[in-house]
């Protein structure tokens, strides 16, 4: 166990409920499935009594439309919609032997300031002992965990994250964090899980 003097920040890490299949002509991505809302409905009730200091969701549909259902719960708390904490490819967190396009490696390098600027942005925006809710997608936060505890996305081991699935990660000011709850579903039916 770390023994820290300091007191870390939390941030509870929300996967967007389920979506619809790809839509080119939507340019925030596919809305969420009726099964999808449910989920959403539940991961809301889950957290409805937590104690939150702030909302961050990405702009896209899945995970912003996520986010309004737990905001139902928390109608005072600061929230952030941002394209920082948009879906990300999975070459952040698998190494992948083959030459990339210059266009693929620009747009992989612009994903990967996104994230490293959300990452300062929590570490300098909030306290220790403040909890922070991130409603996201699945590839953004295998990405992010490691890059909260100071390490290489690509030399971590994979998590898989459920549509609307919590995890909690604590994370302190000199740079050590702490993954204490990933990819619970406890909170949805079996016929919920997706």
């Amino acid at each position: 166990m770390l023994e820290h003097v300091d007191q870390p920040f939390t941030v509870i890490l929300v996967r967007h409920a389920e979506a619809e299949g790809p839509d080119p002509s939507e340019p925030a991505g596919p809305r969420l499935t009726p099964l999808g809302r449910g989920q959403a409905e539940r991961v809301a009730d889950r957290l409805g009594k937590e104690k939150l200091d702030h909302i961050y969701t990405s702009d896209l549909h899945r995970a912003y439309d996520t986010a309004r259902e737990i905001l139902k719960h928390h109608k005072d708390i600061p929230f952030t919609v941002t394209m920082d904490i948009r879906e990300v490819t999975h070459y952040h967190f698998v190494s992948d032997p083959r030459p990339l396009k210059p266009v693929l490696r620009r747009h992989i390098n612009a994903e990967r300031q996104a994230l490293d600027r959300f990452a300062e942005q929590l570490r300098s925006a909030h306290k220790p002992g403040e909890k922070i809710l991130v409603v996201c997608h699945g590839n953004f936060i295998r990405s992010l965990i490691p890059i909260l505890g100071g390490r290489d996305p690509r030399k971590s081991v994979l998590i898989e994250f459920n549509n609307a699935s919590v995890s909690l990660i604590d994370v302190w000011a000199n740079g050590e964090a702490v993954l204490r709850l990933a990819n619970c579903v406890r909170h949805l039916l079996p016929s919920q899980v997706t």
